[in-house]
């Protein structure tokens, strides 16, 4: 039997390092944290628009830093009435990040 992965809602696509400070703007939710125990480090992902209203996001901890763009799955716009929903994936995908270890993306971003 062949299992097959279950269908995402989101989709981040790595994109070059961006400064937030030039013509983009936050997000009503501006992020999302992960916080852990001693022995793992906070995580943090914030939200900024583009001008043309693009969702892009960075992800953080230590001297670690991931760009991406966020889209919904087929490609469509994130509303901001998505925002918390799409806060809820990110906030998953930075404790696995860090689980898994800061020097490569998560293990559930290959897909």
């Amino acid at each position: 039997m062949i299992a097959r992965r279950k269908s995402r809602k989101f989709k981040l696509v790595e994109i070059e390092e961006f400064d937030a400070r030039c013509g983009y703007t936050r997000c009503p939710l501006p992020g999302v944290s992960a916080y852990f125990t001693r022995r793992h480090p906070s995580a943090h992902a914030n939200f900024w628009r583009d001008r043309t209203g693009r969702l892009v996001v960075r992800f953080s901890c230590e001297s670690y830093v991931f760009h991406f763009e966020a889209s919904r799955a087929p490609g469509k716009l994130i509303l901001d009435d998505d925002l918390h929903e799409f806060g809820e994936f990110v906030a998953g995908m930075l404790f696995e990040w860090v689980d898994e270890g800061l020097d490569d993306l998560p293990s559930s971003y290959h897909y």
